[in-house]
C-alpha cells in the first residue's frame, strides 16, 4: 500500500496513543503493565497461565465506543490513500448484521459499533433499533436483575444517539 506521509503520521500516533497505559482500560486490560504480556501469552510458553489464572475486566460499551471512534479515524485516514477502498462499508455490514441479530453477548456490542461507523441510516434501520430497545425495556420489567437487559437498552441509547443527526428532518 502506498500510504501519504500525512497518513503515516496518523497511524504512528494512534499506535503511540494505544501503547498509553491510560488507554489499556479501553481494551479491558488495564491490570497489567504491558499489553503485549497478555496478547501473547500462551498456555505453551507459560504452563502456569490458564483462561481462569487472571481476572478478565468488563468491556463497558462506553470504551467500545471509544475505541471504534479511533479504529475509523484509522480506516478513514488509510482510505483517503486507497481510491477502491471498501472496509468501511464491509465493517458496516457486518455491524448491521449482528446488531438485527439476536445474541445476547454480541448484540449490543454490534449496535454500538453500528452507530458511530454508519454515515448514513434509513427509517427501517431507526425502527429496528427501537423494537430492540423496546424488547429490552420489556424484560427489564419482567426482571430488573437481568444485567443483558441493561445493557442492550444502553447499546440501543448508544446508536440511537449516534444515529440521530443522520436522519433527515
Amino acid at each position: 500500500l502506498y500510504l501519504t506521509e500525512e497518513t503515516k503520521q496518523v497511524l504512528r500516533l494512534s499506535l503511540t496513543e494505544f501503547s498509553l497505559p491510560k488507554f489499556y482500560l479501553l481494551f479491558g486490560i488495564s491490570k497489567v503493565k504491558s499489553a503485549a504480556v497478555i496478547a501473547f501469552r500462551s498456555s505453551y510458553r507459560d504452563r502456569s497461565f490458564s483462561p481462569g489464572s487472571y481476572e478478565r475486566e468488563t468491556f463497558a460499551l462506553t470504551s467500545l465506543e471509544t475505541v471504534t471512534e479511533a479504529l475509523l479515524e484509522i480506516m478513514e485516514a488509510c482510505m483517503r490513500d486507497i481510491p477502491t477502498c471498501k472496509w468501511l462499508d464491509q465493517w458496516t455490514e457486518l455491524a448491521q448484521k449482528f446488531a438485527f441479530q439476536y445474541n445476547p453477548s454480541l448484540q449490543p456490542r454490534a449496535l454500538v459499533v453500528f452507530g458511530c461507523i454508519s454515515k448514513r441510516v434509513s427509517h427501517g434501520q431507526i425502527k429496528q433499533i427501537i423494537r430492540i430497545l423496546s424488547k429490552g425495556l420489556e424484560s427489564c420489567l419482567k426482571g430488573p436483575d437481568n444485567y443483558n437487559s441493561q445493557v442492550l437498552i444502553e447499546a440501543t441509547v448508544i446508536a440511537l444517539t449516534k444515529l440521530q443527526p443522520l436522519l433527515n428532518k
